[in-house]
């Protein structure tokens, strides 16, 4: 069975790989599948719509492979601002702002806190991790990693 470091060893060894592919391919810069000798046929369209979907899942693997090992920039207690947004130090928190969170998930069979990946977000009427929207913000331990 393989132990904790190799998993992150492996996990920044795809990571790399990952890169180099998406380096080779441009995919990052173009945001879809280009190819440049693609004959427009049933059977290559197909193809071409296949490979952008494992690009876009691809890509989605590439930055938690990042967000994994990223530094992180700040850390601290959420505290409510007087406009009903949570900040962290001296970061406010608005919608679609990446957040780690550390809670005990009611579901977890192991029952201690851990970290929670997730975004703040606004339902109209109050701020919401993504995570847990039922999860008291004010006071809860936060963390922002550093951007990708």
């Amino acid at each position: 069975m393989i132990k904790y470091e190799e998993w992150l060893d492996e996990v920044a060894s795809l990571e790399r790989q990952i890169e180099d592919f998406f380096k080779m391919t441009k995919y990052l810069d173009q945001e879809q599948v280009m190819i440049s000798d693609l004959m427009p046929t049933a059977e290559t369209l197909y193809a071409q719509q296949q490979l952008e979907r494992f690009c876009h899942e691809l890509e989605e693997a590439y930055y938690q492979a990042k967000r994994l090992n990223a530094d992180v920039q700040v850390s601290g207690k959420l505290k409510k601002g007087d406009n009903g947004r949570y900040w962290l130090g001296t970061e406010e928190l608005a919608c679609g702002r990446s957040v780690e969170l550390l809670f005990k998930d009611k579901r977890d069979m192991y029952g201690i806190e851990y970290w929670h990946s997730g975004h703040i977000e606004h339902n109209g009427s109050k701020y919401y991790f993504s995570g847990d929207r039922n999860l008291e913000l004010d006071g809860v331990t936060a963390r922002i990693k550093r951007r990708l």
